[in-house]
């Protein structure tokens, strides 16, 4: 279907606005700014407001991997704040001690990360290859999430393909950010289907 790297982010995004040399200085400055009819948010705030109303009013459990501080570019923060409860979780120690500070509630220290239940969690965040391997693994396993966002830096054709196989449908994309939902085809999981 995609006969490398280029062809899918041609086919994923379009028309990629990242590959622009002047988009980084802006978006460093805050100028990148997401413009609707119902008025102009920054990056940051559109991601927060579509991820809110992506998944709804439930109040749910989330795994979060590569949480990094636990704010700047955390999904979970905002769940946190809607009322979810989960586990956050990040592998490097000064990422991990600032995580533990602003966000005492849902850090897990990630040595944990093999004893966690991952079948309690209804939405799974990852950003960086090896988390979003690990997620990919669970899957393949037989594990079903509600919804899965995956946070790499370059699309990768393989991730949403076997995504796509395994019952999941790319809903949408602001930035590097893809979110994916369950739509119920190919994945026999271990936890009911809504």
């Amino acid at each position: 279907m995609f006969g490398d790297r280029k062809d899918f982010r041609r086919w994923l995004y379009r028309f990629l606005p990242a590959t622009h040399h002047g988009f980084y200085p802006a978006r460093r400055r805050g100028l990148d700014h997401w413009a609707t009819r119902d008025g102009c948010w920054s990056v940051a705030e559109a991601q927060r407001r579509f991820l809110l109303s992506w998944v709804g009013s439930p109040k749910a459990e989330f795994l979060e991997l590569d949480a990094g501080d636990g704010v700047t570019g955390s999904h979970a923060v905002w769940l946190e704040e809607a009322g979810w409860r989960g586990a956050s979780l990040e592998q490097r120690p000064a990422a991990a001690e600032l995580l533990k500070k602003n966000r005492p509630g849902s850090f897990t220290p990630f040595s944990r990360l093999e004893s966690i239940s991952w079948n309690v969690a209804d939405l799974v965040s990852a950003r960086r290859d090896a988390s979003i391997r690990r997620v990919l693994g669970k899957i393949g396993e037989g594990l079903w999430f509600r919804w899965v966002i995956l946070q790499a830096r370059d699309p990768q054709p393989e991730v949403f393909q076997a995504m796509n196989r395994a019952g999941y449908r790319l809903d949408h994309f602001i930035h590097d950010d893809e979110y994916y939902s369950w739509k119920g085809r190919g994945c026999k999981g271990s936890k009911d289907r809504p």
